[in-house]
């Protein structure tokens, strides 16, 4: 029999991506903010008595949660949410981010690093993944993203726009990045359901690339007309960049820069 997995924030391009590469090995059931997507429910970061609702009438397996909204209300849901899980044979997986880092920009990172934020949305993801760890221990697991790449999503999107509109582009040839593209998180969904894994795992590229270099391999890959790129400098080069290092992911799904260009073709 198929596991359920209770799918909230579903209609996100993370979500999008984690439910193709569930497909039919699982039975998903997800959730958007303002519609019930078709089999399945509306439901926000501000409704923590809905979600109690939803868990006791389709007792998920796995609970799988990109939810936007304001940071508390997300606090408090993912804390209503954990508790319901506890103790229980259910598996939680939560989407996390690079800026957990974004504190020390001095190299890539690591899971085995401790995460030093400074931005408030970095701070609330630590604070966020380090209260799920203590509720549910073992039967956590965490992806920090690095940015999120496809062929149709918001960042190409607005590269196509500035492109159009010959608007200024800004753009940052001292920062080293890793990117994700969108399938590979719904592969390593499915790969770390499959086998129980748990704890936390970096999912982007193995090798780091300049941000404007592979802004303009975009437009290039896309065939998008370059748009009006504004340098922005910093005094010396920079790493916002999470590189995965958990032994458990097999060869086949880890990716290069290379490889993701690729795919956007």
């Amino acid at each position: 029999m198929r596991k359920k997995v209770l799918l909230i924030g579903g209609n996100s391009l993370v979500g999008q991506a984690i439910a193709s590469g569930l497909g039919g090995d699982y039975q998903v059931i997800p959730t958007a903010g303002h519609h019930a997507p078709e089999n399945g429910y509306q439901l926000m970061a501000e409704e923590p008595e809905r979600l109690a609702e939803i868990l006791d009438h389709e007792n998920p397996e796995i609970v799988i949660s990109s939810i936007r909204g304001n940071f508390q209300s997300q606090m408090d849901f993912h804390k209503t949410l954990a508790e319901r899980l506890k103790g229980k044979k259910k598996r939680f997986l939560y989407i996390s981010t690079a800026n957990v880092f974004d504190g020390n920009l001095s190299r890539p990172w690591t899971e085995r690093d401790v995460p030093a934020p400074e931005s408030d949305y970095g701070s609330f993801k630590r604070d966020c993944e380090n209260m799920l760890g203590k509720i549910l221990k073992n039967q956590l697991i965490i992806f920090r993203l690095a940015p999120v790449w496809s062929a149709g999503c918001p960042r190409v999107q607005q590269l196509k726009l500035y492109s159009r509109n010959k608007e200024p582009y800004p753009t940052y040839p001292n920062y080293r990045i890793n990117v994700t593209p969108a399938k590979q998180i719904g592969d390593y969904a499915k790969y770390v359901l499959d086998n129980h894994l748990h704890g936390i795992f970096h999912v982007g590229t193995t090798d780091t690339v300049n941000c404007f270099s592979f802004e303009k391999m975009v437009c290039e890959a896309l065939k998008i007309d370059p748009p009006q790129f504004v340098v922005q400098t910093e005094e010396e080069e920079v790493s916002f960049a999470i590189l995965p290092a958990r032994k458990e992911i097999p060869a086949d799904l880890q990716m290069t820069v290379s490889d993701v260009l690729s795919t956007l073709k």
